[in-house]
């Protein structure tokens, strides 16, 4: 975490090496994608009631976070390809369980296994990725969220396409077959040169690190409106007279400028300092995101959505950036399964919250509320994060990465 560089080359050694866990993020994402996607048809074909399926997904968050928090420190300890071959093989299960089951209680389990999995699978990529190659540390990260949320933009396709074939059994075990096709790769993750966490310190003492606090400042803004959009988003297309198909091109067309733009995010978050990107990115978000509520009709909403999408892309990479350089190499696994446990837990209650002022008012009032609320967190989060001298540095001084992406 100490380089200068900024643009160093990328080596074809470098994208190998990281592969597997690009690849294996992607499955998941593709997998828990499928199973948003078929919400709808899950409570038509079973007969689950909208409560049974709020319980799943709650149990699916309510793992993951737990994962995140549990067996995010084993990475820090060179255990990460260990923990990607336990959630790949976790994720097959749980597809199976959704393949096979005609039970609520099944679909809770299925989906509580699948949150295990990628809150295992996680942490221990995001510290690969950030301690393999530091001199391309925004390019890698960019390419991580690419890959991420590229399952997201696919799954949703590869859902509905399947659920016509073959209806959702058939969607749940090819998905469990693409994961299989992708497990040998797992057995190809090659443990991170950094340094470990020896004395085994995991989670403690990280909240007493000023600049990490306010690191997660600033992913709390970010999932304040990913909870919103969770909750809302979907809803107000249904009542602007939206179409299921519109519904679904619409969540296509919002998630796929965050892959296409992630990348080059991560390169200018690093040349230019990750908490000014973070930062004046979110900003940017939360004065798009009141618009949500001022625009006519479902293109128009559509519209501000992919333009917000575009922003999200570009200025992606750089929340886990800012709480990697908060951070020594031993703990960075810990400090990225933090970020998920706040990511997680920000994104639940602000669906809850979010949705209940929605039922009480109207789409105005709600996406005008999580601008403010955004726009607080980032200025607590841009406080926190501020260089202790207070002093700017400029684009191009060769400082050390550390301090550079804490501009």
């Amino acid at each position: 975490m100490s380089s200068t560089a900024t643009d160093a080359p990328d080596t074809a050694e470098s994208r190998t090496r990281l592969l597997p866990y690009f690849l294996i993020l992607f499955g998941m994402s593709a997998g828990l994608a499928s199973i948003m996607t078929l919400l709808a048809e899950l409570r038509s074909e079973l007969g689950f009631s909208e409560a049974g399926i709020g319980l799943a997904i709650g149990a699916g968050f309510g793992a993951a976070f737990v994962a995140t928090l549990v067996m995010a420190p084993r990475a820090d300890r060179g255990h990460a390809p260990l923990l990607l071959r336990v959630g790949i093989l976790l994720g097959i299960a749980a597809m199976v369980l959704l393949a096979v089951g005609d039970q609520l209680w099944h679909f809770v389990c299925g989906r509580l296994v699948l949150g295990f999995a990628l809150g295992t699978a996680g942490p221990g990529a995001r510290r690969t990725v950030i301690v393999a190659d530091p001199d391309n540390l925004g390019r890698n990260m960019g390419r991580l969220g690419a890959w991420d949320v590229g399952g997201f933009v696919v799954g949703p396709m590869i859902a509905a396409g399947l659920n016509a074939v073959g209806g959702f059994r058939l969607t749940f075990w090819v998905m469990a077959g693409l994961l299989i096709l992708l497990l040998p790769a797992s057995f190809h993750a090659q443990p991170d040169q950094g340094v470990q966490d020896t004395e085994g310190r995991g989670l403690r003492g990280l909240m007493r690190i000023r600049r990490l606090v306010g690191a997660f400042f600033v992913v709390a803004a970010y999932f304040v409106f990913i909870g919103a959009m969770e909750a809302v988003w979907i809803l107000e297309l249904d009542t602007r007279g939206a179409s299921s198909t519109a519904i679904g091109l619409g969540l296509t067309l919002a998630a796929l400028p965050i892959p296409l733009l992630s990348p080059w995010g991560g390169i200018l978050a690093q040349r230019y300092g990750a908490r000014r990107w973070a930062i004046g990115s979110l900003s940017a978000v939360s004065l798009a995101v009141v618009f949500y509520g001022l625009v006519p009709g479902v293109v128009g909403l559509l519209l501000v959505t992919m333009l917000t999408s575009a922003l999200e892309g570009f200025g992606f990479p750089s929340a886990p950036m800012l709480v990697a350089a908060a951070v020594p190499e031993d703990r960075q696994a810990s400090a990225q399964g933090l970020m998920g446990a706040v990511e997680l837990a920000t994104g639940a209650v602000a669906a809850i919250v979010f949705a209940a002022l929605y039922d009480a008012t109207d789409d105005t009032t709600v996406w005008s509320t999580v601008a403010v609320v955004m726009a607080i967190l980032l200025a607590v989060g841009a406080i926190l994060t501020r260089p202790p001298d207070g002093q700017p540095v400029r684009p191009g001084v060769p400082f050390g990465l550390i301090r550079r992406l804490f501009r």
